[in-house]
């Protein structure tokens, strides 16, 4: 289909962004009250006055209850939900000044479009906010010994954040079958289908999800199949029902905010791929699509007719059939009508293309995209339409459909006039963190302002709750943050969160207190530079000089220093090694260097590391973890007599790869897929090289041995857990002999690094490498800080993946901890304080969250331990492993343990191999 097609359709009126087309208030319901109540009782008064029939020549009557009934309809169709914008003065209206008040004075107000107030008081009460001033005299003066007043020392508050698109309830954790309830799929087509019958108010990521500052979340349905049903609007509060947690869309009456699912893409294809009748391309999706609309269409038009008819006393009379309803098609019918928010998941230009055909052909509205990360090639279409997109900032890459994404995604959406939300789908992402969408999306260009709307006012506008919710308002439902740090900075953390002006979790004194240090920047970082400056620096150099370093962990040998230098630093490198780093004493050499005519390059605020070395489930082996060509291929996991090395597999040709090396993570050990318990020997290997070919393409043949132990280890000769601990004793014991490497790790020389979170297994472990003296090592870990001293005191390391340790999406993560608020530490901080030795790397089987592993290493280690972050992705990884040291180096501009830093020079193999490197590929 033609773009110009798209391009010459008349822009639609955008029913949600333009309130003044509402067109029936509270006086038109009473009229249509009056109305009802006349023709009834002219009706009951027709037939109890008609003349008495010989009763084989009646005709049917329509029964009094079944005409009011549809007369009701045919008034409820002419009304439109609205956003009441006198409900905030209405509330302060109705407040009786009664019960306690809770007064926050000293605040760093950042309100929910970005906009900074300091010095800022704030009024909460009956569970709204009550007032919002500059004045604190005023309001401090009337305070009440009952009174609830906090000074809040300059910290920064802000609304609640809302998250648009979370399945949270409906996918309980840990993830269960008999908890799962997101999509119906025994159709492709299920709009009758509602969320708020299985939302399930005890799912344990509730609070969790609360903790991060989520105070109110849209949960839908899901994207298994193509209309999946209707959307709910929950507070993050407890509660023993989903009644207790339900937002009330319509408070000042009327028509409620309503939210319809509907997905196309390969999900869909997928799920119906091989069942008969199902769509199995996105040519059948469409077909799905229409018929349904089709349908509604249908019923539309009888409701109207039946309508027309009744609009009269006479016309009222003649009818003999009930009003034309449908419990499979009413709600696309309200979808038509303009009653509900049309909330559309998909990722590719054709499924946003067709969507908007149907859309068109139909005549309804599409709120908002979701996901849609590729929607920066169809702005103009989508802007044009007044619709949103809703999308991840660093979500990507485990499927075609979001297959090399921009990383300025989000910035391009929004510099194009598109209003833009953040989410995190959970548990797709864990809901906890949706700060850290906003955070990522600043590091890649989304100014500030914008990052905090979209986590926060424009998520509440598309929901129609724009009137009560994203703003610290008088009259606006009390929800709000307290923050140890700006939200835009690494590691931020809510001290307090309110919900309808009720603390639901607050902080420890003691992260109160320590929040108070200069330590906690209350401004936001600078987001990263995209310009490419005019330098010297060029792939391939073995001799340059680099000015303007502040610091270097890297020493004149070429290695790793304990501590950094720092000062105003130039590093000097000649054929191919550094010959000096520091102030003074390399100005002789930078000197001869400059007579030699070697290039020099200044930079501002430099800062060089060592190049990151993490441990992956499958860079190098996979792109895109469901398309199966473009994968290693996985065994079975009982290849024991002839274990298999990844390294004969890697791939190096992956923007997976690619984006690593951008981001400065310079070498990667990955083991070979598995479907069971036993991967095999992983391999270390360079990140950049071009093939196996290259210089130090492969850094190690053999780096360790893995073991999957747990539900996912499960196979045909491993069938329980119970098989696979007594596997693996048997060879570092008796079987031994199968290979030479069981012997080489039962006496310590190889790494076993055994994948697993229970906490029970982990202890099985330890007094495993007790018995066996073999070199265990743990990785996943995510109930580790449970046997932290008896780690420590066995000398077992634990590589800790994912970073926070605490994504307890399955049973066997269930106990980990959630951290700051709920509790004072993180797993693996809790780990370092038992004196664990703790790496951090990456098992997420999308692949796409490596490159974030310095920022994660900053968030465990705290703000400015610098040298223990560097250690979790470098140092750690080679020690645990057994490593040789690397000798690669990274010079960054900026402080590349924040947000907003680049690459500004990565240097391997003895030469410059990227300058100014852009994160994605060209």
């Amino acid at each position: 289909m033609e773009k110009a097609r798209w391009q010459e359709r008349p822009r639609r009126r955008g029913r949600h962004h333009n309130e003044s087309t509402v067109i029936l208030g509270i006086k038109n319901n009473i009229t249509l009250t009056i109305f009802i109540t006349v023709i009834t009782t002219f009706l009951v008064y027709k037939q109890w006055h008609a003349p008495r029939q010989d009763a084989s020549r009646i005709t049917y009557k329509l029964d009094v209850a079944d005409l009011e009934y549809g007369l009701a309809q045919c008034a409820l169709n002419q009304q439109r939900p609205v956003v009441d914008k006198k409900l905030a003065s209405s509330r302060l209206a109705a407040q009786s000044g009664a019960g306690t008040r809770t007064i926050l004075h000293n605040a760093t107000l950042i309100d929910g479009d970005g906009t900074v107030t300091r010095e800022c008081i704030i009024e909460m009460q009956g569970g709204i906010f009550t007032r919002v001033s500059k004045d604190a005299l005023s309001i401090l003066a009337l305070a009440s010994p009952n009174d609830r007043v906090v000074d809040l020392h300059g910290r920064i508050v802000t609304p609640g954040l809302v998250d648009i698109h979370s399945h949270v309830g409906v996918r309980e954790t840990p993830q269960l079958w008999a908890t799962e309830d997101v999509t119906e799929i025994s159709a492709p087509v299920t709009p009758w289908a509602r969320a708020v019958d299985a939302f399930k108010p005890h799912d344990g990521a509730i609070p969790v999800i609360a903790s991060g500052g989520v105070t109110t979340s849209l949960v839908l349905t899901g994207a298994k199949n193509q209309i999946s049903g209707e959307g709910v609007v929950v507070k993050m509060k407890r509660a023993n029902s989903v009644q207790g947690m339900l937002l009330k869309t319509a408070e000042s009456g009327g028509k409620p905010q309503r939210y319809l699912k509907m997905a196309m893409g390969e999900n869909q294809k997928r799920q119906f791929e091989h069942v008969p009748g199902g769509p199995s391309t996105r040519l059948g999706e469409s077909y799905w699509f229409r018929k349904a609309y089709d349908n509604a269409r249908r019923l539309k038009r009888e409701q109207d007719r039946w309508c027309e008819a009744a609009s009269t006393a006479k016309g009222a009379m003649l009818i003999t059939q009930e009003y034309p309803r449908s419990l499979e098609w009413q709600t696309l019918v309200d979808v038509l009508r303009g009653d509900m928010r049309v909330n559309v998941h998909g990722y590719e230009t054709e499924d946003i293309l067709a969507m908007f055909d149907h859309a068109d052909e139909f005549g309804f509205n599409i709120t908002a995209l979701h996901h849609a990360l590729h929607a920066d090639l169809v702005m103009d279409q989508i802007k044009a339409r007044d619709i949103a997109v809703v999308g991840f900032s660093d979500s990507w890459g485990d499927k075609k459909e979001l297959y090399n994404v921009s990383s300025s995604f989000p910035a391009k959406v929004v510099e194009h006039g598109i209003p833009l939300a953040l989410t995190r789908d959970h548990p797709a992402e864990h809901g906890q963190w949706l700060v850290y969408e906003a955070q990522i999306a600043h590091h890649f260009g989304l100014d500030v302002e914008s990052a905090i709307s979209s986590i926060i006012s424009v998520p509440a506008r598309l929901l129609g709750l724009d009137n009560r919710l994203g703003f610290i308002r008088p009259g606006y439902d009390g929800d709000l943050v307290v923050w140890d740090r700006h939200p835009l900075q690494v590691g931020a953390t809510p001290l307090e969160v309110y919900i309808d002006g009720n603390s639901v979790v607050r902080a420890s004194d003691r992260l109160w207190e320590g929040s108070e240090s200069s330590s906690y920047p209350k401004e936001a970082p600078a987001s990263r530079s995209s310009g490419l400056p005019e330098n010297a620096c060029v792939s391939g150099q073995s001799d340059i000089v680099v000015r303007g370093l502040r610091t270097s962990f890297i020493g004149a040998d070429g290695l790793r220093n304990d501590q950094p230098e720092i000062g105003n630093l130039t590093v000097v490198i000649r054929e191919g090694r550094i010959a000096c780093v520091g102030e003074r004493r390399c100005d002789t050499i930078a000197r001869q260097a400059a007579e030699d005519s070697i290039p020099s390059i200044d930079l501002q605020d430099g800062h060089m590391l060592p190049g990151l070395t993490i441990v992956t489930r499958q860079h190098g082996l996979v792109e895109m973890r469901q398309e199966p060509s473009t994968s290693d291929g996985a065994t079975a996991g009982e290849e024991y007599s002839r274990p298999i090395s990844g390294r004969f597999g890697i791939k190096f040709d992956g923007i997976h790869l690619e984006r690593a090396h951008r981001s400065g993570v310079t070498r990667i050990v990955t083991p070979p897929l598995t479907n069971g318990f036993f991967h095999g020997i992983s391999a270390l290997f360079r990140s950049g090289a071009k093939s196996v070919l290259d210089d130090g393409a492969i850094v190690e043949t053999s780096a360790a041995l893995h073991f999957t132990i747990g539900h996912d280890g499960k196979s045909s000769q491993t069938p329980s857990i119970t098989s696979q601990i007594s596997k693996l004793r048997d060879l570092l014991t008796i079987d031994k002999h199968l290979h030479p490497v069981y012997q080489t790790a039962a006496e310590g020389d190889i790494a076993v690094v055994v994948h697993t979170n229970n906490k029970d297994v982990i202890a099985h472990m330890v007094a495993l490498k007790k018995e066996t003296g073999a070199h265990i090592v743990i990785m996943g870990g995510s109930e580790a800080h449970l046997v932290a001293t008896e780690l420590a005191e066995a000398s077992m390391p634990v590589i800790v993946a994912p970073f926070w340790g605490c994504e307890p999406l399955f049973w066997d993560a269930r106990n980990c901890l959630p951290g700051p608020p709920l509790t004072d530490r993180l797993g693996p901080q809790l780990l370092i304080d038992a004196g664990v030795q703790v790496a951090i790397s990456n098992w997420d089987d999308t692949n796409n969250h490596i490159r974030n592993s310095i920022w994660e290493a900053s968030w465990i280690a705290g703000h400015g331990n610098r040298s223990l972050a560097l250690d979790l992705v470098s140092k750690n990884i080679e020690d645990v492993l057994q490593l040789p040291r690397s000798r690669d180096f990274v010079i960054y501009e900026g402080d590349p343990f924040n947000f907003g830093a680049r690459v500004a020079l990565i240097f391997e193999e003895g030469k410059v191999q990227r300058c100014h490197p852009d994160v994605d590929e060209n």
